[in-house]
């Protein structure tokens, strides 16, 4: 029932537009995160007990952290004036109580890896799929240089695509049967990726592979694997970049004459209109530096958000909220980091399910790091999109907790209970 729930939640989520109710996007997927997270409760001990040291504090440090969101969203209900959008802010934190525990405890059932396998499918399945409804002209794809897909902006869209991406291609290299077909889906996520219309998307999304190649690169360098891959793959790497950008330039006209500027160093309406809203964000943050101007509230009649997630959190909810996000993303970031680096320098130990685990250690840190950078210029934690920041997350804890148990040579993750048992007690 809870491995069912979670691959049902995966779907939901790239159809905000069209799962809602009462007129609020991604209710649907709000109420599966919360049917998971009680469905999950049940199984908190176990999963606590099995959960590394460093996992457990981190997953209790960002749970903890988005509780402390969640109370100061829902304590700005009473001078916002909006009350109700406060609820969005509140709608992206219970994501991660849903998806955290959730994936943590289907990965300590029997065949764990295998239903945590299941969970990345669905989201390769799914990109691909939603692609494939943008590239024929479904979900708002018959314009000529925006789409939206099945979500409220393209921006949303370029975000969850991007984010797919590098779990794409960690499958892809990792697969021993399907690379074929693996290398078929990325290519209709980078079509879809390109009908969006998000330049900063696009661009982040082609840098992700790069970052992803270049990493696979270095760890089979450290371990003298391969050499031919590494040879096709700095040949492949440039080329791939080329079609990319004459994919774009074919398909969206617009879009790439409007990046040629940006890189050009010309100043793109886009980008005028973004640091006008940063300003205007930042000034309304300093009029109400202690509560900020509510959870949720727009900026004035301009946009829904400041387009920032670290001027969003000051705007709406003041030096408290920034301060709490700001440690979200620095102990995230410093976890990917040491992920990364463990993962380039650590033994495996030789075998094919470490060297498995390892790709995608790397291919979910790219994915949140993919998710992370692009809410500095497109989206800023909305409930829309945050369940593709607590997706890579889930992900990167399992397999970061299996490469360690894989790196000391024990079959199962070594237990803690003394720490672990701290995750979900609050």
């Amino acid at each position: 029932m809870l491995q069912a729930s979670v691959l049902l939640l995966i779907v939901s989520i790239w159809f905000p537009g069209a799962t809602r109710i009462a007129g609020t996007d991604g209710s649907l997927s709000f109420l599966l995160a919360l049917f998971c997270a009680l469905l999950s409760i049940g199984a908190y001990a176990e999963t606590a007990r099995r959960l590394h040291r460093v996992e457990a504090t981190l997953a209790t440090a960002v749970l903890m952290i988005s509780a402390f969101i969640i109370i100061l969203s829902l304590l700005s209900m009473l001078y916002a004036d909006n009350p109700l959008r406060t609820m969005r802010a509140v709608f992206a934190q219970v994501f991660g109580f849903g998806i955290i525990p959730a994936v943590a405890a289907i990965s300590t059932r029997p065949k764990g890896l295998v239903a945590v396998d299941r969970v990345v499918m669905a989201i390769v399945i799914m990109s691909v799929v939603t692609s494939c409804l943008v590239a024929i002209g479904l979900g708002d794809a018959r314009f000529a240089d925006r789409a939206e897909g099945y979500f409220k902006h393209s921006n949303q869209l370029g975000i969850a695509l991007s984010a797919g991406l590098p779990l794409i291609a960690a499958k892809m290299v990792s697969s021993r049967k399907h690379r074929v077909l693996l290398l078929g889906c990325l290519v209709a996520v980078l079509l879809g990726l390109v009908k969006s219309g998000s330049k900063t998307n696009f661009v982040l999304g082609v840098a992700g592979l790069g970052a992803f190649f270049g990493l696979y690169s270095i760890y089979l360098i450290r371990r003298k694997k391969s050499p031919v891959k590494i040879i096709v793959g700095t040949v492949v790497a440039p080329i791939l970049l080329q079609v990319s950008l004459m994919a774009l330039q074919s398909l969206n006209p617009r879009a790439y004459n409007l990046l040629a500027l940006q890189l050009s160093g010309g100043e793109a309406h886009s980008v005028v209109s973004r640091q006008r809203l940063w300003s205007i964000s930042i000034d309304l943050g300093l009029s109400h530096p202690f509560m900020g101007v509510g959870a949720g509230q727009p900026v004035g009649h301009i946009a829904p958000h400041s387009h920032n997630l670290f001027i969003d959190f000051f705007r709406t909810l003041g030096v408290p909220g920034l301060a709490l996000v700001s440690i979200m993303v620095l102990v995230v970031l410093a976890y990917l980091v040491s992920a990364v680096l463990c993962t380039l320098l650590g033994n495996d130990r030789g075998s094919d399910q470490a060297a498995e685990v390892n790709v995608m250690v790397l291919g979910a840190s790219v994915s949140l790091w993919n998710y992370i950078v692009a809410n500095q210029m497109s989206d800023s934690f909305g409930p829309s999109t945050a369940a593709f920041f607590w997706l890579p997350l889930a992900l990167l804890i399992f397999y970061r907790g299996m490469q360690r148990s894989l790196q000391t040579g024990l079959e199962r993750p070594k237990l803690y209970a003394g720490t672990g048992s701290q995750l979900f007690q609050h």
